[in-house]
């Protein structure tokens, strides 16, 4: 997306409900990766006119979204939940980059926000494998009458998948807001301010308190059995694998690292994915603190 066009769908509250709306419907046709596209245009019209106006298009879109899932059979409720969590995490740290001009403090709420929200789906929806199993066990019929070789019962996936789901979708709610939230950032930045989203991408970090806080609950994963603190500690590795990235791009733009290898730990987060998350949430965890350690030396 070039600047003329962001500037465009920015002008044009119209073409940025249409826009979202269809970009909206991508995930539900089998492209799961793009599920943080439709929440970046909202968060674009946020940054580039007013919280208002965002606000505006998001409530269009999931009008478009419900009569489309109403047209496939689907309960219209299902599109305006479908759309309160693809577009509502957006809009709020869209609002909040817009007051505080600050990428790591919206990635610190999101987190906090992810914390909240898992610790909440723990003490309202009660265990989470009693609620999960079976869902679970309905996609595992559906998978083998598909012909689907993965047979999720004889693995021993339900228990696991269904004590874990909690978590998995708290997740992917933080990262899919912030991957929207960088991406309506970028294409605000290309109208104007070119360069200036990766600058502020590259000094991404938690802070003292959340790298702390992120270390204990990872250290209790591993010596407690509990669903809520597994879950809490996921959070936290996925928030500390984005520090991992922008630090990798930090260290490619002071020519630290070749860009071959920029490359190759995102073809890696695919090949590999448990590996490379790992990894860079070690490095993001060794970089947050350092960073915050200079920067309260520095205060």
């Amino acid at each position: 997306m070039n600047r003329t066009f962001a500037s465009w769908i920015a002008a044009n509250p119209g073409a940025a409900v249409f826009l979202t709306g269809l970009l909206g419907l991508l995930p539900l046709f089998g492209l799961g990766f793009a599920f943080f596209l439709p929440g970046a245009v909202p968060a674009l019209v946020v940054l580039l006119r007013s919280p208002r106006d965002g606000l505006l298009v998001a409530a269009g879109a999931s009008l478009l979204l419900a009569l489309a899932m109403w047209t496939i059979g689907r309960p219209p409720p299902v599109g305006l939940i479908y759309s309160l969590w693809v577009l509502g995490p957006p809009l709020v740290l869209a609002a909040l980059l817009k007051r505080s001009a600050s990428l790591a403090l919206c990635l610190q709420v999101a987190v906090l926000g992810g914390a909240v929200m898992v610790v909440l789906l723990h003490a309202t929806l009660g265990d989470p494998e009693q609620f999960w199993a079976p869902f679970v066990r309905d996609l595992a019929q559906e998978m083998q009458r598909r012909g689907l070789p993965m047979d999720l019962e004889e693995d021993g996936l339900v228990e696991t998948l269904a004590r874990t789901l909690w978590g998995w979708v708290t997740v992917l709610t933080v990262l899919l807001a912030m991957c929207a939230l960088f991406l309506a950032r970028w294409w605000q930045a290309r109208a104007g301010q070119p360069g200036r989203f990766g600058a502020e991408f590259q000094q991404l970090r938690l802070g003292k308190v959340l790298g702390s806080a992120a270390a204990v609950s990872i250290a209790a994963s591993f010596l407690s059995e509990r669903p809520l603190v597994d879950d809490v500690a996921r959070l936290f590795m996925g928030a500390l694998m984005v520090v991992g990235l922008a630090a990798a791009h930090r260290f490619k733009a002071e020519g630290r690292l070749n860009g071959a290898w920029l490359w190759a730990i995102y073809v890696l987060l695919v090949l590999a994915a448990p590996v490379m998350v790992a990894a860079l949430a070690g490095w993001g965890f060794v970089d947050n603190w350092l960073r915050s350690q200079r920067a309260a030396q520095s205060a």
